[in-house]
Formats: C-alpha cells, structure tokens, sequence
C-alpha cells in the first residue's frame, strides 16, 4: 500500500512552500507544477479570451503525464492536483467568458477521458491508487494570498492597474473558498489555514504535520511509509495558474 496526499489552494496561497514541508516530514522529494517554460502563461494573463483553452490544455496534459510518471515511481510530491483544473479553473474560465460553451465542453471530454485513463491504468495495475487518501487544502484570507501573490513578483500575476485580474483572483477565490469543497469528494480533507500557521514557525508547521498525520491515522490507518505494506509514499499536490 502507498499514501497519496494532494496539496489544493488558490494562486499565491503557498502550496509549494508547504508541500515542501509535507515532503520533508515524510521524507520525499517534491515535483513541482511547471510555470517557467509554459508557453501560454503570461500570454493568458494578457488576453484570457485568446489563451484561455490553451492554458486549461497545458496545464492538463502536463498534470496528467506527471501523475502517470509519479504514481508508477512512489516516493514523490506533485504540486497540484488534477481534480482543480475542472472544478475551479475551467469552469471560472467557462464562467467569466474567458472560453465559449464549445471549448469548455471540449476540454471537460478531454478532461474526463483523461480521468478515465487513470482509472483504467489503476485497474490494470499499472497505476498503485486512483485516488488521495487525503487533500491538504491550503486556504486564508483573501488579503493575506494576496500579499503572497505581491511578494511572489511575477510581473504577470500583479495587479496594480490591472482591475481585471484583481476581481479574476476575488472570483477563484470565492469558488475555492465556496463550491470546491463541496464538490470534492475523493478523499477526506485537512484544511490548512495560512492565517493561523506560519510556515517560519517551527511549533505551527509541527502542529500542521500532527493534524494531517492524525487525519491519516483516523481515515486511512497509517501514516508514514513504514506504516504501510510496501514502505512506499505518493504525495500529490494541487496551486492555479495556476
């Protein structure tokens, strides 16, 4: 048996940060989202309505070749989870007008097929879980992701004159803050708040390390590798244009 834990939150929220804290407390190594090298990024930020199904596209092939790669190689972190990109991300883009009825429902198939070649990989075997044990889901105020999102840099992602990106980030959050939860349902949830643990604090990450692993403990009997049959860990986790 191996653990499958996946990391969600908003743009700026710190779940790399923390999923480097996950992947140190269990001992294993972190795969990040890829943001340099993505072609579409910054181009999305400047014209939603052109980029915005070749972004959601991206994203999707390249989290999909990374959970295939992970899942056959235990032992690893990946920085975002699959479940976001059709519950959050398309779904806003479809919503705001970012991207028409056609390439919505077009990158849902796509999505879905997506979805079921895990499934099928998994029945085959090929694949250890098509499912987390548990979400971390990093959440906080909006004031205080934004401050992340400053602090981060990326010219791309600031805000300042930019009155359409600021409420693009009010609108993710509030489905992240709202209609996420509600209609994730693959795995139990541990709900980190960024308002209350400070990733510099040595006491507040040990306190978040003890909660998830009692989380797991409680809904799965196990926690760390040892625990398991195999002595193998899978952590996945899920941040948004991403």
């Amino acid at each position: 048996m191996e653990l499958l834990i996946t990391l969600s939150g908003s743009i700026g929220a710190g779940k790399t940060s923390w999923g480097k804290k996950i992947a140190g407390h269990f001992g294993v190594q972190l795969l990040e989202e890829m943001v340099e090298g993505n072609p579409f990024l910054a181009k999305y930020y400047d014209n939603p309505e052109m980029y915005s199904f070749h972004l959601q596209v991206f994203f999707l092939n390249h989290r999909f070749k990374a959970i295939k790669e992970a899942m056959k190689h235990p032992n690893t972190v990946l920085d975002r989870s699959i479940y976001e990109d059709a519950l959050i991300f398309a779904k806003l883009q479809y919503q705001n007008g970012s991207m028409d009825a056609d390439s919505y429902k077009t990158y849902l198939d796509l999505h879905e097929n997506m979805m079921q070649e895990i499934h099928d990989l998994y029945q085959q075997q090929v694949l250890v879980k098509k499912s987390p044990d548990l979400l971390v889901h990093i959440h906080g105020s909006f004031e205080e992701i934004q401050k992340r999102v400053a602090k981060r840099g990326r010219p791309f992602e600031q805000t300042e004159n930019n009155p359409d990106l600021l409420q693009y980030y009010k609108d993710l959050y509030a489905m992240y803050d709202g209609s996420f939860l509600e209609e994730y349902d693959a795995s139990p949830v541990f709900v980190l708040d960024i308002d209350k643990y400070d990733i510099n604090n040595t006491e507040h990450v040990a306190e978040v390390m003890a909660g998830i692993e009692k989380v797991l403990k409680e809904k799965r009997g196990f926690a760390f590798p040892e625990d398991t049959q195999d002595g193998q860990l899978t952590i996945f986790d899920v941040e948004g244009v991403e």
